[in-house]
């Protein structure tokens, strides 16, 4: 089967970092977003891809790049998500394919589980769903009675809309109506209730990190550098050609990227992910942080519940305050920075909670 996947969206609500990135190709915990869905599409048995993007198609290539399976791209020249879907079917040979969005994170068996329902279901559309508590409405809900999916539809309902289905190839002009008009001729759903992140703001990618690394063990790549007096806690990932300085203490769970600097006296802890090429000064304390390739961050900053873009510089003495924040999809209000790629924050900065750049 073939997957129509969508990498062509603004990402409105990761603003202003997204005016220079593609959202699904933030790297999180080691790879692209847009990797975990591929990756998991083609251990589901996809052979084939038609990714949709936009203007930053380079970028959307350079994350798919290591991808062994064909990939055709198409360039979105319709408004909307629905043109997006309607650019994309133009090149989908098949009469039933797979619609996945290019930006949620879960593990390969949501993409199996799919199939699966569509294997042994005998419809020729099958929805994925997941429950939702927060941010309610920033999904499509679905409105089921009896055990049957009756309805998508914006509020009323706790289930949400989980980012990838099985539909037959159809003309619309409202892709939320087409759903519908699906649901109303048959269709099959299942719901997913292991781990999965949408990501479509600040606080989404945090909780991806979270996500990514609950269930991962101790790894420690044999060409890492650690020093002896540092300390490496339980359910801490650390990469090849990483370093680890004097008494630095990796708390996990945590990731260190390939070539990642960690400073004497630092404290990484709590779902913390350094990616690529990053570098953490000395005593440095990061919780909760997402750092992406080549950033680095000065010593003595403190940065938690913070996205560092790729190749900014963080001063040293920079705090990020947390608390309290405004967030649409967490419990948790909290929210420390968001920093564009290639920005520079001064030394000793204090940064607002939810402060963007």
């Amino acid at each position: 089967m073939i997957a129509l996947v969508l990498a062509a969206g603004s990402g409105r609500g990761l603003e202003p970092y997204t005016t220079f990135v593609q959202k699904e190709t933030i790297s999180v915990v080691g790879k692209p977003v847009i990797r975990y869905v591929v990756d998991g599409l083609v251990d589901a048995g996809i052979d084939k891809f038609v990714v949709v993007v936009g203007d930053k198609e380079e970028q959307v290539k350079e994350a798919l790049s290591g991808v062994s399976i064909p990939l055709t791209f198409v360039r979105q020249k319709r408004k909307g998500i629905e043109g997006a879907v309607l650019d994309g079917m133009s090149e989908v040979d098949d009469e039933v394919f797979t619609l996945a969005y290019g930006d949620i994170v879960a593990p390969p068996r949501f993409y199996r589980s799919l199939m699966n329902a569509y294997l042994e279901g005998g419809k020729d559309a099958v929805f994925s769903l997941v429950p939702v508590s927060e941010g309610l409405s920033t999904y499509g809900l679905a409105v089921i009675q009896e055990g049957k999916l009756k309805a998508i539809t914006n509020t009323g309902s706790t289930l949400a809309l989980a980012g990838a289905y099985v539909i037959p190839k159809g003309n619309f002009d409202n892709l939320l109506d087409y759903f519908n008009h699906l649901i109303q001729r048959g269709s099959n759903y299942f719901v997913w209730s292991g781990s999965w992140v949408d990501v479509g703001y600040p606080e989404d990618l945090i909780r991806a990190v979270e996500s990514i690394l609950s269930n991962r063990a101790t790894e420690i790549s044999e060409k890492a550098y650690i020093s002896r007096t540092a300390v490496i806690g339980r359910g801490v990932i650390v990469e090849e050609n990483a370093y680890v300085d004097e008494y630095a203490v990796i708390k996990g769970p945590a990731y260190i990227g390939r070539n990642v600097y960690v400073g004497n006296f630092s404290l990484i802890r709590d779902f913390t992910s350094l990616e690529e090429d990053s570098r953490v000064g000395a005593y440095a304390e990061l919780a909760h942080a997402l750092v992406q390739p080549r950033a680095d961050v000065g010593s003595k900053a403190y940065l938690s519940f913070s996205i560092i873009g790729s190749s900014s510089k963080i001063g040293a003495g920079v705090v990020a305050s947390s608390y309290p924040a405004e967030v649409t999809r967490s419990k948790v209000e909290k929210l420390g920075c968001l920093i564009s790629p290639s920005r520079q924050v001064p030394h000793g900065k204090v940064l607002e909670p939810g402060y963007r750049e």
